[in-house]
């Protein structure tokens, strides 16, 4: 079976690390040749280890990848993913369209656990001036959804690592011993208000920060000195090792679609900055998060809850919030654990959209 995925790359790092991972996984699992369209390279290059954005199109891990361009004259593979609702070029739309037996056209559509995504999961929609069909297909946390993307050797990996945690640590001169919370949010996060919470509860802490959450606990950090804050800083990583900061720490702050699902997967207690939208879309789309994870996280689950609207709400009182956390940490990561047992419940994303094709 041959594959086209198509990435625009919007977010960040967002959309490029959910296409690079997926590319990866029907490449380096099921052997399927691939190949990737992107319109920005440069910021796959940065965590994609042996990417040279400037010389495409090339071969990396099994994967082609093309500038978007190259899709212009090229012909459809027996596959074709456009991720996110990102517009094909024209010209591959009727190409798609003509082929005999036509290729199957999937929508890769953003993660969400809304009730609406059960009802337009796997529905067909057709082209408004083409005779051909494209499939919605949508990740999620449900057995109605496409569930997840998960490698079938990453518990196994997690589980390795471990032995090597504390070298890990100490390598960013952090003690092992003390409390870890890995940070990478977006910079209108109320970091201000998070760094005051620790100084406040004056409890040893590690913090690993990444991204802009760096230069700015940095400053805060050079601007109110504090003897229970150690910090270690870090470059970007290949997506490869970005799991190792998740495994390590004891709890999480993430962002984005794909360092969320990542979260989600390690087993450990998270806090989820959403990516901040208009009418408050976002706190809906956390509100309905959270509703499905309830069950899993019972009694700290009004801890959970709370922290997360705190962080993610312009009325941020942060203190309280990060005293029952950390109170509730041992319940929260035992949650965690069941509900990543639910995730893989549900099978792997890339093998549950297989088998749709």
């Amino acid at each position: 079976m041959t594959i086209d995925i198509f990435c625009d790359v919007i977010d960040n790092f967002g959309d490029a690390g959910v296409c690079w991972r997926l590319a990866s996984i029907f490449s380096c699992e099921h052997g399927f040749p691939v190949k990737l369209y992107i319109n920005d390279a440069e910021t796959l290059s940065k965590i994609t280890a042996g990417l040279d954005p400037k010389k495409l199109p090339c071969l990396v891990q099994g994967v082609e990848i093309h500038d978007w361009k190259d899709a212009e004259t090229s012909e459809p593979s027996q596959v074709v993913i456009e991720t996110f609702g990102c517009r094909l070029p024209i010209a591959f739309e009727h190409k798609i369209a003509a082929a005999r037996p036509q290729p199957i056209w999937i929508n890769l559509e953003y993660l969400s656990a809304e009730d609406w995504v059960e009802g337009y999961h796997s529905l067909p929609s057709p082209h408004p001036s083409l005779n051909v069909n494209k499939y919605y297909f949508f990740p999620g946390v449900t057995k109605k959804t496409g569930g997840l993307m998960i490698e079938k050797d990453l518990f196994i990996r997690q589980e390795r690592f471990a032995k090597d945690r504390n070298k890990f640590l100490e390598s960013f001169n952090l003690d092992p011993a003390l409390f870890t919370v890995f940070v990478f949010c977006y910079p209108g996060a109320p970091l201000a208000e998070f760094y005051k919470a620790l100084r406040q509860r004056g409890k040893e802490i590690n913090l690993l920060p990444k991204g802009a959450a760096t230069d700015i606990l940095s400053k805060l950090y050079e601007e109110h000195p504090s003897r229970n804050i150690q910090f270690g800083v870090s470059k970007m990583v290949p997506q490869s090792e970005f799991d190792k900061f998740l495994w390590a720490s004891d709890s999480l702050i993430i962002r984005g679609e794909d360092s969320f699902v990542r979260a989600q997967l390690s087993g450990k207690p998270f806090i989820w900055n959403i990516y901040p939208q208009t009418e408050e879309t976002h706190i809906k789309k956390l509100e309905a998060f959270g509703e499905r994870i309830r069950p899993y996280y019972g009694e700290s689950y009004q801890t959970w809850i709370d922290m997360n609207l705190s962080w993610n709400k312009s009325s941020r009182d942060l203190t309280c919030c990060w005293e029952r956390w950390c109170h509730e940490l041992p319940l929260m990561k035992e949650a965690a654990q069941h509900w990543r047992d639910h995730l893989v419940s549900l099978g792997s994303l890339a093998d549950n959209l297989l088998s749709f094709v």
